[in-house]
């Protein structure tokens, strides 16, 4: 990891997929973005908010052949279709040709794929490794999507995704660290947010998942969260560093979602806008944008988490949807985007859930919240919903 006096990167984005290209923005760029200091923000108090309602329609991927377009489109539907509608999950569809297809995206040919190496083509996520040519006959004969008898198919195996729910105590806290709900395992801190309009504000708070901070819906506004989370030692109230705020519920059974996303109102004192990285053993700190951006096929894109700290991945799928799988139900999400870490280095493990995915270059501009995953596969929300689903501008 390189010290941040040693030469400085900037423009184009690193090609190496290594996260020794990192470098920290300098005191200067920091001081220049600093829009908001001074702001006196409010401790929390019994002043509670409700819960945010969302929707929203996937991103336009202008340009795209009409023929793969359909294909995607009429593949969601066909997997939405064959979902579960509870949290019972049978083995025979499991086990079934249909029950092996996860999700599907708009991703990009690989060398030696079905198309040009970074031409489009349809994303097929699956549960076991399986052919292209039998994948493609499930999709067109099994499912029904005719449209994709004739596109690019890219498959790749995910395993069943799961939502990543699962280390040291640290104040004033920064992002990438662990916290939770008091009944909640471990998640991480995406960055600091706060409101758009009063008497939000006023109000500093943690962003990261519905599923980290209000425990997938089964929450009660006012709840502690706590740093490090409870899997990691922490406990309410000692380890207090917030109180639940505001989330987007998530929809369990055959309704659609964007977001899986909440608020935590902190103690001022006890949080710090910038996000963490371990260097030699040594904890550093640097600052990400404040501005959100869409994801773009093929970006390079970084993210600090709980469980495997400073990572750097590709943006391998976008308009991602599919099943996800939480302990309490499965979920229908759609208009994702998919991370997959390079040299077969993970980008993401278990834990790592709620942490902001940001470009990997000195702008280092937030395009995602990182929230599931599977096989090597990173799935996360566009960081322009999130902020819209939740109604905040990031504090960073």
């Amino acid at each position: 990891m390189p010290d941040a006096s040693e030469g400085k990167k900037t423009g184009k984005q690193s090609q190496t997929g290594d996260p020794s290209d990192f470098v920290p923005p300098s005191e200067e760029e920091a001081a220049a973005s600093d829009e908001n200091a001074g702001v006196q923000f409010e401790a929390p108090s019994e002043t509670l908010t409700e819960q945010a309602a969302f929707t929203a329609a996937p991103e336009s991927l202008a340009g795209l052949p009409s023929q793969l377009l359909d294909a995607r489109d009429a593949l969601e539907e066909a997997i939405h279709q064959q979902g579960w509608t509870s949290g019972v999950q049978a083995l025979d569809a499991f086990t079934s040709d249909v029950g092996n297809v996860q999700g599907v995206g708009i991703g990009i040919s690989e060398p030696g794929g079905p198309a040009p190496p970074g031409s489009p083509a349809l994303a097929v996520f699956v549960m076991e490794e399986t052919p292209t040519d039998q994948v493609r006959s499930v999709v067109v004969e099994s499912l029904g999507v005719e449209a994709a008898a004739d596109v690019p198919l890219a498959v790749h195996k995910s395993g069943l995704i799961d939502a990543q729910s699962h280390r040291f105590y640290i104040r004033p806290a920064p992002g990438g660290v662990s916290v939770a709900h008091r009944k909640v395992t471990a998640g991480t801190i995406g960055c600091l947010c706060v409101g758009r309009s009063a008497p939000r504000n006023s109000r500093l708070m943690v962003l990261s998942n519905n599923h980290v901070l209000a425990n997938s819906n089964n929450a009660v506004f006012g709840d502690c969260i706590c740093q490090p989370g409870p899997y990691d030692g922490g406990s309410c109230p000692a380890y207090q560093i917030a109180i639940l705020e505001r989330f987007c519920p998530i929809v369990f059974g055959g309704g659609t979602n964007y977001v899986d996303c909440a608020t935590g109102w902190c103690w001022p004192d006890r949080v710090r806008r910038e996000l963490v990285y371990l260097s030699g053993g040594a904890v550093q700190f640097f600052r990400i944008s404040g501005q959100p951006l869409y994801p773009q096929l093929g970006w390079n894109v970084g993210k600090s988490g709980r469980t495997t700290q400073l990572t750097v991945g590709r943006i391998v799928a976008l308009n991602w949807s599919g099943w996800i799988n939480y302990g309490v139900g499965r979920a229908w999400f759609a208009g994702q985007f998919v991370v997959q870490g390079y040299g077969g280095q993970a980008f993401s493990a278990g834990g790592d859930s709620g942490s902001s995915v940001w470009t990997w270059d000195s702008a280092r501009r937030p395009v995602g919240l990182l929230f599931a995953g599977g096989g090597g596969y990173t799935i996360c929300n566009p960081m322009p919903w999130v902020v819209s689903g939740l109604d905040i501008n990031l504090y960073t």
